[in-house]
């Protein structure tokens, strides 16, 4: 028979073997982690102050865009080319900023002006993307404030996440697939 000290030797023995292996494992997630830390991101620039705002095809102030509800808004598109200005009448804006709202989408009028001025849509993948790269964020840095989620200007098939958390403005890099890589 064994001794109330044996049995009681034997599980710790098992914790015991068992820790430095947990205590691996989790090192090394925590340096998966440090690998792709954010960066420090560079300041806003500031947006001009002569932009024309259009909703569903009509002028409208800045002020009447900011109280539009983000999931009332279908698509958002920026025109910035003189000749694309000019057909807005708006030639000594600096751009426009021409927003189509969910409930007016397919009205003859808005279907008119978008015409006028295409959007290009997303692509599948880059909207599966942009949504891995949006749970990741939410998942990974949860007080966050998102500001922004784009494809990368330098690398094709790459986001780029922009975020504020602790004052402090930051940005990741992520693959064509949602994950985040090293810069």
């Amino acid at each position: 028979m064994f001794s109330p000290l044996v049995l009681t030797t034997r599980p710790l023995g098992r914790y015991l073997l068992a820790a430095p292996l947990a205590l691996a494992l989790t090192l090394s997630g925590l340096a998966a982690q440090a690998q792709v830390a954010p960066t420090p991101a560079p300041a806003m620039k500031p947006a001009p102050t002569d932009i024309a705002y259009y909703v569903d095809g009509q002028p409208v102030s800045e002020a009447e865009t900011a109280k539009l509800d983000p999931q009332a808004i279908a698509n958002i598109g920026v025109v910035k080319s003189a000749q694309q200005l000019q057909a807005l009448g708006r030639s000594t804006a600096a751009g426009a900023v021409l927003i189509t709202t969910k409930a007016n989408a397919d009205a003859p009028a808005v279907l008119a002006f978008n015409k006028q001025f295409p959007k290009t849509p997303a692509t599948p993948e880059q909207t599966a993307a942009m949504a891995a790269v949006q749970a990741y964020m939410v998942k990974t840095y949860p007080n966050a404030k998102l500001q922004i989620v784009g494809p990368d200007k330098q690398r094709a098939d790459h986001y780029r996440a922009f975020f504020e958390q602790n004052g402090q403005r930051m940005q990741l890099l992520f693959d064509a697939n949602g994950q985040p890589v090293k810069e």
